[in-house]
């Protein structure tokens, strides 16, 4: 699984001190999801009603841990899978979190809103995708948070985009670049799916010989490249990045990882250059089953009414 063997090449790409003005910028996201938390508190049953698919909405269909379903609800159309048959008009209104059931058969599936994790466990595969584990990292040393500007090159499936547009809100952006003209325009119509086009700006093109282009130079917080040949596009992230910024590059190859730290280390242009390798193990959570009672089994011979000396010789 060479997947598994990820590297993270995160670097500052200038020294400078925050001043006052930037200290309150950078505070705003935490004071913002601070808000929220406690408006989901304050929220009562009432408000599960409101809190609905309605026509035309994305959401997701959990059947288990590896099979959930991505669905535009549509008024009259029937969704079909292993599970059953699911008629959208009986899942349009229902709150969010219910147990939506077949009209053949026992099967169900629960309705949930979407979120990136559910995003990425239920998008089609046009290419190999990241997962969680490393997203997370990888959103923790690129410090994306709201209001910042974040480019993206190698969209693929768009697994890791979905969490940049998440992170990001309110008030910022991603500008994500795919080489493959077909994927590039599928990945667009995803985005369109899930309702983030006000965060992601999807673009087609080459990074590596085009650059992300003359209107972000000087504009962007943060650089995060998933390509076969990353230390191509280092230099043209030096022209987009302020001063601070942070690039990240994902690797499955440590031929890979070294020309990508050669470059960076070239002329000092960068510091603290690390390389990360995250391991993720799943446990399975169960209760304990009762014990079995032990239950002597008498002998033979002692069975069939021998007992005593003879019955230890009949068993011996």
């Amino acid at each position: 699984r060479l997947r598994s063997k990820c590297a993270f090449w995160h670097s500052d790409f200038r020294r400078r001190v925050l001043g006052p003005a930037e200290l309150g910028r950078s505070l705003q996201g935490s004071v913002a999801m601070a808000e929220v938390v406690a408006v989901v508190g304050d929220s009562g049953p009432e408000d599960l009603v409101a809190d609905a698919p309605a026509d035309g909405d994305f959401v997701i269909l959990w059947g288990n841990y590896t099979q959930m379903f991505g669905v535009v609800l549509e008024a009259g159309a029937i969704t079909n899978n292993r599970f059953g048959n699911f008629h959208h008009s009986d899942m349009i209104g229902t709150p969010f979190g219910s147990k939506v059931r077949s009209k053949k058969g026992g099967g169900w599936l629960a309705l949930l809103k979407p979120t990136p994790e559910l995003i990425t466990m239920s998008l089609q595969h046009r290419t190999q995708i990241i997962y969680h584990a490393d997203i997370s990292l990888l959103l923790a040393l690129l410090d994306v948070q709201p209001g910042r500007v974040i480019c993206e090159a190698g969209t693929g499936s768009g697994s890791v985009s979905t969490s940049f547009a998440r992170a990001l809100r309110p008030g910022g952006r991603l500008y994500t670049f795919e080489f493959h003209e077909d994927r590039q325009r599928l990945a667009h119509s995803d985005f369109k799916r899930y309702g983030l086009l006000d965060e992601i700006v999807s673009q087609h093109g080459d990074v590596c010989i085009n650059g992300f282009g003359a209107d972000l130079d000087d504009k962007v917080d943060g650089v995060f490249l998933d390509l076969p040949m990353p230390w191509l596009a280092v230099p043209h992230a030096d022209k987009c990045l302020k001063g601070g910024g942070r690039i990240c590059t994902f690797s499955p190859c440590i031929e890979q990882i070294d020309k990508t730290a050669a470059e960076l280390r070239r002329e000092g242009r960068y510091f603290d250059v690390r390389m990360f390798e995250t391991l993720a193990v799943n446990w399975g959570v169960r209760a304990d089953a009762q014990p079995r009672k032990r239950q002597r089994v008498k002998p033979a011979a002692a069975a069939d009414g021998v007992s005593g000396d003879k019955a230890d010789a009949a068993t011996e």
